[in-house]
């Protein structure tokens, strides 16, 4: 089945209409329709005349009899006829490019000629919209989707035409607002008209012939799933429509605006990003303790304030809450959560879990006491920049150290990628201190292994752009190769290709392909830190395989962080709630030695019930499959 024919209310179809923009030239042609399959186009579109059918012998032998526009058009229609031979291999190169072809026949012969092309859809010219003889003519031959165009007439002849397309045929069809003017000026579009076209077809779709794409993004915003604009080599050329037509750079502009219209108009659900979430952590209110409270105690209004961090019960629900009996006590500032009206565990009441490797939780400084209860093989501190500045206590005879390295360094990012000197200058001291600061704390733990250092090495942006991923990790292996690493394992760690910093979604460049992660921790004799779930992410980015992805890392990883995931930038899903294959992935580490911990977003609140639920959901793997 073509694209066009199984596509949906919520897709995006685009041809890149080459019409006459070929000159009449077959590599003219070729070359068109291979810039618009790079830009990402669906389908190409030419067209076929044959003129002798189409106007009177008198007109074709001396245009100059009629007005100006014939005399200018149909010289230049007489010589940009392409043979057809030439339409078949142009019908091929299709095939090869993988996109799809469409025609558009002008009259009854050029029909029959399109017919024996196995078109991926039919298109009408808005000036046979009318033309009712062609079009029962070409669609009792053809049996694929067809595409009209509305321009030069009125709304009446325009319904008149959508009732007999629609009762006398079955094939699936679309109609497209055009403004046959070329180009066409913006006052003229009447996009809104594609609400009323929306009513008259099953799909609607937009024909554009103005200057630039802003119009053909507002239409598809509008519920224009189809999208076709002109493309050519030179605007400057002559012709009737090089200069209402985009060149190839403009083309592909347009596809990636388009794509990201679509992604922006998303769906009618409100979803909340992981950045909100954090976001309203620091700004919302929630119910706050004024005193101590104790467990049994009944929950009152004059016990109670409204003050951030918005972690808590949410002012809306003060009523379902009023009156309930505690099951946790909470000192004076404490934010209440309904967690604190269940039973829960503790991490101390945790049971003891049964893995084969090395594993254990994350933390921070403030909160490891709490968790040093459970005697873990591994603890993994994930640190700001001034838990390496400032004085930290922390020992344990039962779990290896590892540290995560800072992230954020103030108002900026960690990047020793960065085209900011004073950036990287920042991280490569934090990096030091937290080389040190390893080194400090590493004799207060067991002592099996070197202490592991993780660490993101940057490369990220707002911006979306090309950026050359060779020239950062050049830039950051020779710094690293200038870092004292002894009694360290720095282990770098690969990322998603959209995530989430400083209450916003970035792009990632660099340290996201399985081969620039083989690559980079070859050539600095490093392992890295495998990050199950960024992985995952940049899979379903790329269109490749984890299993894949995996097997081109294994003889790196030393250390994993295991959490579900979804889409391109779901970080941190709870395990079995996101789009992983766990099964398939841990065969193929299970003979592989590392250390693991989950990493659950917000896994630590609520005394870590989010890590608690994870690792129970990993224990059957750590039987299974050796985790």
């Amino acid at each position: 089945m073509s694209r066009i024919a199984s596509l949906g209310s919520d897709g995006l179809y685009v041809i890149a209409e080459i019409g006459i923009n070929h000159n009449g030239s077959l590599d003219e042609a070729i070359y068109l329709m291979r810039q618009a399959a790079e830009a990402g186009a669906d389908a190409v579109k030419f067209q076929k005349r044959a003129l002798s059918e189409i106007y009177v012998q008198s007109l074709l032998d001396d245009p100059n009899s009629a007005e100006w526009s014939f005399q200018y058009l149909i010289p230049q229609l007489q010589v940009l006829e392409l043979s057809e031979e030439d339409f078949a291999a142009l019908r091929e190169e299709a095939r090869r490019l993988d996109v799809e072809f469409i025609v558009t026949p002008f009259d009854q012969v050029s029909a029959d000629f399109v017919a024996t092309l196995e078109l991926d859809a039919v298109k009408f010219a808005s000036a046979d919209l009318t033309n009712w003889p062609l079009i029962s003519h070409t669609l009792g031959k053809l049996h694929c989707p067809a595409i009209f165009s509305t321009g030069m007439w009125d709304d009446a002849t325009i319904r008149k035409s959508a009732d007999f397309i629609r009762e006398n045929f079955n094939n699936r069809y679309a109609m497209l607002l055009c403004q046959s003017t070329y180009p066409a000026p913006p006052e003229s579009l009447n996009l809104r008209y594609i609400n009323s076209l929306s009513k008259m077809a099953p799909m609607v779709g937009y024909s554009g012939h103005e200057l630039g794409v802003q119009a053909s993004l507002l239409a598809h915003a509008l519920g224009a799933t189809i999208i076709e604009k002109h493309i050519t080599r030179d605007i400057h050329q002559l012709g009737p429509d090089h200069k209402a037509s985009l060149t190839p750079a403009q083309f592909s502009e347009l596809v990636r605006q388009l794509h990201l219209t679509r992604t922006m108009l998303g769906n009618n659900q409100k979803v909340i990003t992981q950045a909100e979430h954090l976001n309203r952590e620091v700004f919302a209110k929630s119910l706050v303790a004024k005193r101590d409270l104790a467990v049994g105690e009944t929950l009152k209004l004059e016990d109670l304030k409204f003050m951030s961090p918005g972690k808590g019960i949410t002012p809306d629900r003060l009523s379902e809450y009023l009156g309930k009996t505690l099951t946790r006590e909470k000192k004076a500032s404490d934010y209440i959560t309904e967690h604190d009206f269940r039973e829960s565990i503790m991490v101390s009441d945790w049971p003891s879990f049964t893995f084969s490797k090395d594993w254990g939780v994350k933390c921070r400084f403030h909160d490891f006491e709490i968790y040093k209860q459970l005697k873990t093989p591994v603890i993994e501190f994930h640190c700001s920049d001034r838990d390496v500045i400032d004085e930290v206590k922390a020992h344990s005879e039962h779990s290896e150290l590892i540290i995560h390295a800072p992230e954020i360094i103030g108002r900026d990012l960690f990047d020793l990628c960065s085209d900011n000197p004073d950036v990287i200058r920042k991280s490569v001291d934090i990096l030091e201190r937290t080389l040190v600061r390893t080194r400090e704390l590493a004799p207060g733990f067991r002592q099996t292994a070197k202490p592991k250092v993780v660490l993101h090495v940057g490369g990220m942006s707002l911006l979306d752009g090309n950026y050359d991923c060779g020239a950062l990790t050049a830039k950051s292996e020779k710094i690293l190769r200038d870092l004292d690493l002894s009694g360290v394992e720095l282990l770098p760690e690969n990322l998603p290709p959209r995530p989430w910093y400083l209450g916003g979604q970035w792009h990632q460049y660099g340290y996201m392909r399985p081969e620039d992660m083989a690559a980079y921790c070859k050539s600095l004799s490093l392992g890295m830190t495998f990050d199950i779930c960024h992985a995952q992410l940049y899979c379903k980015y790329a269109g490749i395989s984890l299993v894949d992805y995996a097997k081109i890392v294994m003889p790196y990883i030393r250390h994993v962080h295991i959490s579900d995931a979804h889409g391109i930038d779901g970080e941190g899903v709870q395990i079995g709630e996101g789009e992983l294959d766990f099964d398939a992935l841990f065969r193929h580490l299970e003979k592989l030695q590392f250390s693991w911990v989950p990493e659950i977003w917000s896994g630590h609140v609520n005394h870590g019930a989010g890590t608690h639920h994870a690792l129970c959901c990993l224990e059957k793997y750590g039987h299974s499959h050796g985790l």
